[in-house]
């Protein structure tokens, strides 16, 4: 109960639909807002932000209510055995879509095939138009899923609303590491709670055979009843179809039936191999579009900090580089620089011109940060910061960030003489050298990359209470790594505001 003035007494109900949880507002009198729109019902994804009237409430859906339920599916040697089973190679699957010719299913015993089905009076042109009608709704529905979660989603629904199963999950499958990973799952009410075991002897044939089959219970196919790891124990009859498209199995659609109810049919398997086909297409598609979705967010995050040759760089790394963006400990080296006596200055001048100066002054130095391969971190009132060795490695970014104070220095210094409006501008300079926790720290809302640590702060307290005006002053750390590309001179130690030992800091005077 939400005690609020603007939270009616009966406002929302949250219910489980399936794989989701949805919010449905209860005819409140302020209404119900999903990250800022009015709805009357609607799906709800981990780290969307409700507000009913005008108290709010962020979404946190934990690892057991996400898509993922790997920790639900055991696929498992130990069962009861095996009974009766029907084989569908895919590639008969084009004939059952024409109606022409009648495929024969491999089976276990003497049940009966296709073509006696067939002769008992079922029309091929009516199963063909049938499976046909299946197709068309499953690609128009699956057409407008924009995420793959969305597709697992669609494409379980779809199984369930075209095959009378009772329990059903789809996993896909990694050919190269050979990993299966369960992604969505269901039963008739809802989502289990106890896991879903599965044959290992199944998974393995329908992946490796790449064909669909039934499994029911008459104990008659050595294939899969010696192993005693076929149908689980109370499941009377299982299908499973792989993912296939051109040559590559991408997973598998798993149902079956615990009841004394009627075993699968062949109708239903062919139903099953229709969608789990069209399926595979739809899988491969969204996945392909979750990779460009994903490359296209970080791409424009990368932009915000990084020049566009350390984007493509990063961009065209291996994946561990990417996760390097996670928080980490790192070694870099981080520069603060400050403009000195700015602040005094813009109380004389109107907020454009301000602003204006600023940019133009940022501009030139964000350039210089960036030809070195450095890090932007922000930009703070007249000062900024920046870093150097993250996200991209590199062995000399200690060297890096001080010739990039200096070229800052001089940047600034050109700027002086091409533009009278900048009235003389000084900047001083704090470098120091350590390891940092680096990576994108923030809340859920908003994160930042950045660096944090007692490293960060040292070179802080040399910018504002050791560098001088156009002077650079680098920690003992920084020195001892750059003394061979740079002139220095020691100054005295100085004991920085919240530290305990002195700090050993050196002047810059420039290049050798």
């Amino acid at each position: 109960m939400l005690d609020h003035e603007s939270v009616s007494r009966v406002h929302a109900r949250f219910r489980r639909d399936g794989l989701s949880w949805m919010i449905e507002d209860l005819g409140s009198k302020n209404g119900i807002r999903v990250n800022t729109l009015r709805i009357d019902s609607q799906p709800l994804r981990n780290g969307d932000r409700i507000d009913l009237g005008s108290a709010r409430m962020d979404v946190e859906i934990g690892p057991e209510s996400a898509l993922n339920r790997a920790a639900r599916v055991v696929i498992s040697d130990r069962a009861a055995p095996a009974l009766h089973t029907e084989i569908l190679e895919l590639s008969e699957l084009s004939s059952l879509l024409t109606g022409e010719g009648r495929p024969s299913p491999q089976r276990s015993d003497a049940s009966t095939s296709l073509a006696e089905i067939q002769d008992n009076g079922i029309n091929p042109r009516e199963g063909a138009a049938h499976l046909l009608g299946i197709v068309s709704e499953t690609a128009e529905a699956l057409i407008s899923c924009d995420t793959l979660d969305d597709t697992l989603e669609r494409i379980l629904s779809l199984v369930f609303g075209n095959v009378s199963a009772e329990r059903g999950l789809i996993c896909l499958y990694d050919e190269k590491s050979r990993r299966t990973e369960p992604k969505v799952m269901r039963t008739l009410d809802g989502i289990p709670d106890t896991p879903i075991n599965i044959s290992s002897n199944i998974v393995r044939h329908v992946l490796e055979k790449k064909q669909a089959l039934i499994v029911s219970d008459t104990q008659s196919d050595e294939r899969f009843g010696t192993a005693e790891s076929v149908v689980m124990m109370q499941i009377r009859s299982v299908m499973c179809a792989p993912l296939y498209r051109e040559g590559r199995t991408a997973g598998f659609i798993y149902v079956d039936r615990q009841t004394s109810a009627a075993p699968f049919t062949l109708p239903d398997l062919h139903v099953l191999s229709a969608l789990a086909m069209l399926s595979a297409v739809a899988i491969e598609t969204a996945a392909l579009r979750d990779s460009i979705r994903h490359e296209q967010e970080l791409r424009a995050r990368l932009a915000r900090y990084s020049s566009p040759a350390v984007v493509e760089e990063i961009l065209s790394a291996s994946a561990p580089t990417v996760q390097h963006m996670n928080a980490d400990e790192r070694d870099v080296t981080v520069l603060f620089a400050d403009l000195k006596g700015f602040t005094a200055m813009a109380e004389d001048m109107r907020s454009a011109e301000v602003i204006r100066i600023l940019n133009r002054v940022f501009e030139r130095l964000t350039e210089i940060v960036f030809d070195l391969n450095g890090t932007l971190d922000k930009f703070r009132g007249d000062g900024m910061m920046a870093f150097f060795g993250a996200p991209l490695s590199m062995s000399d970014h200690a060297s890096r960030a001080v010739e990039a104070a200096l070229r800052m220095q001089e940047g600034l210094s050109d700027l002086n003489k091409r533009h009278k409006s900048l009235r003389d501008l000084r900047m001083r300079i704090g470098i120091n050298s350590g390891p940092v926790v680096v990576g994108d720290i923030g809340s859920p809302d908003r994160k930042d990359y950045t660096v944090i640590g007692d490293v960060v702060n040292i070179a802080s307290r040399l910018e504002t209470s050791v560098a001088e005006s156009e002077q650079v002053v680098v920690g003992h750390e920084t020195w001892t790594r750059v003394q061979d590309r740079f002139v220095a001179q020691a100054l005295t130690p100085v004991r920085l505001k919240g530290k305990q030992k002195s700090e050993e800091p050196y002047l810059i005077l420039g290049r050798r």
